[in-house]
């Protein structure tokens, strides 16, 4: 899972985030064809993803973000046993 972003700034806070979170994560930094650099920060390995979706959704109105939290576990190996 990534999100994308032109500004490094927000990157590397978001990173930091992610890393104090223990969240398997990195930025790549890529140029997008209009020349502006792209920064994609990483959550790596099926086993963060579902980490990372009970951090985000814990607290949510079921309804409203239960289909979020459903897509992002999906691909989960704990959700594959």
């Amino acid at each position: 899972m990534n999100i994308t972003t032109a500004s490094q700034t927000f990157a590397k806070g978001l990173l930091t985030v992610f890393q104090n979170w223990k969240l398997r994560s990195e930025i790549t930094i890529e140029v997008s064809s209009s020349g502006n650099l792209i920064y994609r920060v990483w959550v790596k390995g099926k086993a963060y993803l579902p980490l990372l979706a009970n951090i985000l959704y814990n607290d949510a109105v079921e309804h409203l973000e239960s289909q979020k939290k459903a897509n992002m576990l999906i691909h989960s190996t704990l959700n594959n046993k």
